[in-house]
């Protein structure tokens, strides 16, 4: 039973250190932060941020392990080429899912911080699959091409399913790990 007391008073301070860093350091320090759903917002873009790059070195790391690394200079790798790239969608998609499942997520429900972050999570895949699909749709105003209006709603669509199936594994515990650190943080202020 000692081992068990362990691991949560490990996880009880590895929570508080890191609700410490977010005040010190974090998304608390910037514009608007003092307003709770601002604050969220802020706080689930720095998790999809944290969760792009655990993807990106864990795609990258596996990939070396696979295949070498004279493996990397003949295949550099579909999910790296997304992977580093994704950043440029999912963050500010996170930003408005996080401030947005803060402020409607009801308060009163069980476990709302990790719920919340879960939805938050749910809700930045159809972000980022909407920015990617305005994207391709301002590009193409830019550089006609023989891509359509349908053909860019397809791709923003792929982008967040696909994005949903490779990730979901790291997003959805970051996410609920983020919201309950955010709550937590939230409540002591």
């Amino acid at each position: 039973m000692l081992s068990g007391e362990l691991v949560v008073h490990m996880s009880a301070t590895t929570v508080e250190a890191a609700g410490v860093l977010c005040k010190r350091y974090g998304p608390g320090r910037l514009p608007g932060a003092d307003n709770r759903a601002v604050g969220a917002g802020y706080a689930f873009a720095t998790a999809a941020l944290l969760a792009s790059v655990a993807f990106v070195a864990l795609n990258g790391v596996a990939m070396l392990v696979a295949a070498g690394p004279g493996g990397l200079q003949v295949y550099p790798g579909g999910l790296l080429y997304f992977g580093l790239r994704a950043p440029l969608f999912v963050v500010p998609a996170a930003f408005a899912a996080g401030a947005l499942a803060w402020r409607f997520v009801p308060r009163d429900l069980p476990y709302y911080g990790p719920v919340s972050g879960v939805v938050a999570t749910v809700l930045t895949y159809v972000g980022a699959a909407v920015l990617v699909a305005v994207a391709i749709l301002g590009d193409m105003l830019f550089s006609p091409t023989v891509f359509e209006p349908v053909t860019a709603v397809f791709v923003g669509a792929l982008f967040g399913g696909f994005g949903f199936v490779y990730t979901f594994w790291i997003t959805l515990p970051i996410g609920a790990l983020s919201g309950y650190i955010h709550e937590r943080t939230v409540a002591e202020n």
